[in-house]
């Protein structure tokens, strides 16, 4: 049951858009009050797992109730509905909101936005994480130069020169992304020595990437250097991950959309160890571990924390709105095989229509979305086996054994026999990586 409070003083819309999700989700619990000062005061009487919030209130504005909220009650997901007009206002608040809907919003997509952010949070097993996750304060929802781009790619006519004109404001990004462009990462024809340049070459999804990337990694300096712990490491691990991802599945001729996801997702796939080290005696606990059992960090994490640093860079990816094949893949990127059995799970639990099913070997109906995972190649495949390549290091398209892969996902999807060839793929973006 998701409990959701809405806060517009638009009393006629909100019912209307409410009266909708509630036939939509019937399980759904929703309030609507008419200002901050009574949402707060709600809130103080009762739980909330949503909070949506129009900017424009009576009294306190939206901007105020949110940062509000964010302090008493972090674990809440914050939501801007709003006709979002006002630059500096939607500027003002991108430190204290998860997401932003523009107004009018469809109550499906309210209802997907909602659900997809719960989901994700329901993987974590640890309180405490579930509130550094939602209320760390240098983790804007998106940084305001990819939301700048993002805007820019949702226009009538998206224009490439302006979105290097965005990152050539930044001079830092724009030095690293040049850097970043001119590596064998991107293996482009010739040396590219502008911010428009690198756009046209690298494409948006890949600009994206990168800027989001770049902006979480230099976020947690302080952080890494309390816990002793390499960002530049990290770093040059996620970007391998990503250009292997993304090679592998252009190698399995997957669809330009996969392509993209996959390296995204491979870039993004360790960011919730950024995370870990806003809570240090637990991520010291989780390093203490791996070296007096020999155990790998992932296993120390669930025994220490309940849950793994996949499951948190999954939900805070979804918090910032990313599509849900990335943060699936972020999530899923270790185990793959668990995604299967989970889809299995709530499928027994809720299915829907006719529609939404497909007729297994055995003549089970399984949901559509399973079907793909457990029949396709797709994103998270790209990125489990790149993670699984890299993390093993000394792999040639000789090797046999692969700890780290998920064979029982592999052997689902018949792609075992693929393995050397990744493995070859690996040594190519390896040696590239070296020479940088």
């Amino acid at each position: 049951m998701r409990r959701i409070l809405f806060v517009d003083n638009d009393l006629g819309s909100t019912k209307k858009l409410t009266r909708t999700l509630g036939l939509i989700s019937p399980d759904w619990v929703i309030e609507i009050v008419i200002s901050g000062e009574e949402a707060l005061d709600l809130m103080s009487k009762s739980s909330f797992d949503v909070l949506v919030s129009d900017i424009s209130l009576q009294g306190m504005d939206g901007v105020e109730l949110l940062g509000a909220v964010s302090e008493r009650y972090p674990k809440t997901v914050r939501i801007i509905h709003a006709k979002l007009s006002d630059p500096e206002t939607v500027l003002k608040s991108t430190m204290i909101v998860h997401q932003f809907l523009a107004k009018p919003c469809c109550a499906e997509t309210m209802k997907n936005t909602i659900e997809r952010t719960c989901k994700l949070r329901d993987l974590l097993k640890n309180e405490t994480l579930k509130k550094i996750a939602a209320g760390t304060k240098n983790l804007p929802s998106l940084p305001a130069l990819y939301n700048s781009i993002v805007s820019e790619m949702q226009s009538s006519e998206p224009s490439l020169k302006k979105v290097g004109h965005f990152i050539s404001q930044d001079v830092s990004m724009s030095a690293k992304i040049l850097q970043l462009v001119n590596s064998a990462f991107f293996a482009l024809p010739r040396k590219i020595t502008n911010p428009q340049q690198a756009s046209v070459f690298v494409g948006i999804e890949s600009l994206k990437a990168l800027v989001l990337s770049i902006h979480v990694f230099s976020s947690f300096t302080e952080d890494a250097e309390l816990c002793d712990f390499s960002l530049t490491k990290m770093w040059k691990h996620c970007l391998i991950t990503g250009g292997l991802a993304r090679d592998i599945a252009r190698a399995e001729n997957a669809s330009a959309k996969v392509v993209e996801e996959a390296m995204i997702a491979g870039m993004l796939h360790d960011i919730g160890k950024l995370i870990l080290l806003k809570v240090p005696q637990q991520y010291n606990k989780v390093i203490q571990l791996v070296k007096t059992t020999g155990c790998d960090s992932t296993e120390a994490e669930y025994n220490t924390l309940k849950t793994s640093h996949a499951e948190l860079g999954a939900y805070l990816l979804g918090l910032w709105g990313l599509p849900a094949n990335i943060a699936e893949s972020v999530a899923y990127h270790h185990n793959p095989s668990k995604l299967i059995e989970r889809m299995f799970i709530m499928s027994n639990k809720d299915l829907k229509g006719d529609n939404e099913k497909t007729e297994s070997e055995n003549g089970k109906l399984i949901p559509q979305q399973t079907a793909k995972y457990s029949t396709e190649f797709t994103a998270l495949t790209a990125v489990h086996i790149a993670n699984a390549l890299t993390l093993q290091g000394n792999c040639s398209s000789e090797t046999t054994l692969f700890p780290y892969a998920d064979m029982s996902y592999l052997d689902t999807l018949e792609l075992t026999d693929r393995l050397p060839r990744w493995a070859e793929l690996y040594g190519s973006i390896k040696r590239g990586s070296e020479k940088d």
